[in-house]
């Protein structure tokens, strides 16, 4: 099972690299042409003042891995890590450092919790769990591969992903193993995996074979699965059909997109499936009460009626320049790209109204949206805190 499973993962980096580097869309990427260069940055009159609350050093980023490391924003307080194991805890108002404690280990799967317990997943299949209050570790526990996706915790339980396709129930306060699942993986696969969403008992599972599971927080359980679009094409390359992603949930629907696959709604009690149309993302979505906001795996952000799935708008400015998933702040559609720019859209049209660097060695992971500010966190461990100001604001 380790050989297969680092081939897998070889696999998958270099396909991923392909992907990011030359920045092609599903078809692109099987052709011959691997050169499409990023789009220049987009020239336009702002009419948004955005600024940096502060900006912080969190440690050593991602070290040119295909990582997507998300600050976890919980109550008066920010979470960070980077590669190499070091976890900090800052005042999420200031910025002020609470607590750092260094594992010396290298972080495959971002800080993840609540206010009491918070944890991360190491290349060498641990999950660490830390006292939140102080950063003092409280438990770890060994699974069967890499730790790639951990869960925020519901009902006192932490769900885990592993590079072979398992999913653990741990208990928060213990680490104790409650359930663990399987699917079958396929032979090849994206680098990274998207992480379990968990709402109402449940927990949201997107597969790199292109399906959507439902299990039970508490026992593990199925719940129901739904295949999300069914590999098709000649070669392993064609068949990839990989919800790697951000998904989503709201109003007791899903929302989740896959790549070279669909983008669909599906109801979270059941399993039925809303609505779905051809689209191919390996960055993810966001939604609102309207609409559905996505990042193509051309760099295109889309809007899209979220109870129709039907095209609202599309912002093409910014193809092949790695966008981010897209997260909403109040009145606007918020991407960052391999640059470090994060660019804010209007979100009823998609135009760009503000525009602003975070970090030079570009942003992977998607921002985090809490009460109108951003939080970014850079690939060279720059995070950083952005709001926008009206009128005399500021």
């Amino acid at each position: 099972m380790g050989d297969i499973s680092a081939v897998k993962r070889w696999m998958g980096l270099a396909v991923l690299a392909a992907v990011l580097s030359a920045g092609v869309s599903g078809c692109g990427l099987f052709s011959s042409d691997t050169t499409r260069p990023p789009s220049p940055l987009p020239e336009f009159e702002p009419t948004l003042k955005v600024s940096e609350v502060w900006s912080r050093s969190v440690g050593d980023g991602i070290d040119d891995l295909y990582l997507r490391f998300y600050p976890l924003v919980v109550s008066d307080r920010i979470y960070a890590t980077d590669h190499e194991g070091r976890i900090v805890a800052l005042d999420r108002e200031d910025g002020s450092r609470l607590w750092t404690t260094s594992l010396d280990v290298n972080i495959g799967a971002g800080v993840n919790g609540d206010d009491e317990v918070v944890a991360v997943g190491t290349q060498d299949g641990e999950v660490i769990a830390l006292n939140a209050e102080d950063g003092k570790v409280l438990w770890r526990r060994e699974l069967s591969s890499e730790v790639m996706a951990l869960s925020p915790i519901d009902l006192g339980i932490l769900v885990a992903r592993t590079n072979d396709s398992r999913v653990y129930g741990l208990e928060a306060e213990s680490g104790e193993i409650v359930w663990q699942s399987s699917q079958t993986a396929p032979l090849l696969l994206l680098r990274g995996q998207s992480r379990p969403v968990v709402d109402t008992g449940r927990a949201v599972i997107g597969y790199d074979s292109g399906k959507l599971v439902a299990l039970s927080v508490v026992r593990g359980n199925l719940l129901w699965k739904l295949t999300v679009d069914v590999p098709e094409g000649a070669s392993e390359l064609e068949r990839m059909v990989d919800i790697d992603g951000r998904i989503r949930i709201r109003d007791g629907i899903i929302y989740a997109v896959a790549y070279q696959g669909k983008i669909g709604a599906v109801a979270l009690a059941d399993g039925r499936l809303l609505w779905s149309r051809e689209f191919s993302s390996y960055a993810g979505l966001d939604v609102d009460d309207d609409y559905v906001y996505v990042t193509d795996d051309e760099g295109r952000v889309w809007a899209l009626d979220r109870i129709t799935g039907g095209s609202v708008w599309k912002q093409d400015q910014l193809t092949y320049r790695q966008v981010t998933a897209p997260v909403v702040v109040g009145d606007f559609v918020v991407v960052a790209d391999f640059e470090g720019y994060v660019h804010w859209l209007d979100k009823e049209d998609g135009r760009f109204v503000a525009r602003r660097r975070v970090d030079s060695d570009g942003v992977l992971a998607a921002p985090v949206a809490r009460d109108w500010r951003v939080y970014v966190l850079g690939n060279g461990g720059t995070l950083s805190v952005l709001e926008p100001r009206f009128g005399d604001e500021g």
